[in-house]
């Protein structure tokens, strides 16, 4: 995998050393960059057992090869929409499809997840939630903008190009922990086995 360096504009720099001048500290935050850390034992399941060198055109060229396969697609949310149920409401994501090269990066902006402006287009999912959830949880879960970790598989294709994913677990971030302007790259390939 990639290893890069963070790069401290010089505002963030002069920040820093007023800091430690004024706490008196010898020990700034640690800064840089680890691989990707799931947030729950679920997620680390779903995360360990998932292909992520799986992509939506490989999808789209041919689902019969993947629907079998648990895949681990970041997305943005572009749309939503609310289904109400007798158990509760369904909520469909409509998702940009962003390249991820499953790196965290610990900086002082705490954009954490730098994405590719790039990807494959457009993927959807459904999240069934419990009559317990709250407004601010429905707000919170739907609102635009906002950063998904899709585990799933591949269900359908539409005709639109659009892929359906039944999804086993979905990670929800807000927009202040992810940014698609520091790092433009494309489809990571899968290591080899001496590379594992």
């Amino acid at each position: 995998m990639r290893q890069r360096q963070i790069a401290y504009t010089s505002s963030a720099i002069v920040l820093i050393c007023v800091l430690l001048f004024t706490v008196g500290c010898v020990c700034a935050p640690p800064m840089g960059s680890r691989s990707y850390q799931p947030i729950s034992d679920w997620e680390k399941g779903e995360f360990d057992k998932a292909n992520r060198y799986i992509y939506p055109d490989d999808v789209r060229e041919d689902i019969t090869k993947y629907q079998s396969t648990t895949i681990a697609w970041t997305g943005i949310i572009k749309k939503t929409e609310v289904e109400q149920t007798d158990e509760g409401p369904n909520i469909y994501y409509f998702l940009e499809h962003h390249y991820y090269d499953w790196i965290e990066d610990i900086n002082p902006e705490q954009k954490i997840i730098w994405l590719s402006p790039r990807g494959e287009g457009t993927f959807m999912t459904m999240w069934g939630v419990t009559k317990e959830t709250t407004v601010s949880e429905m707000e919170e879960f739907t609102e635009i903008g906002r950063l998904l970790i899709v585990y799933g598989t591949p269900v359908a294709v539409r005709d639109d190009g659009v892929i359906a994913i039944e999804s086993s677990y979905i990670r929800v971030i807000a927009e202040r922990y992810y940014t698609t302007e520091k790092l433009d790259y494309g489809r990571l390939t899968e290591p080899s086995e001496t590379d594992k």
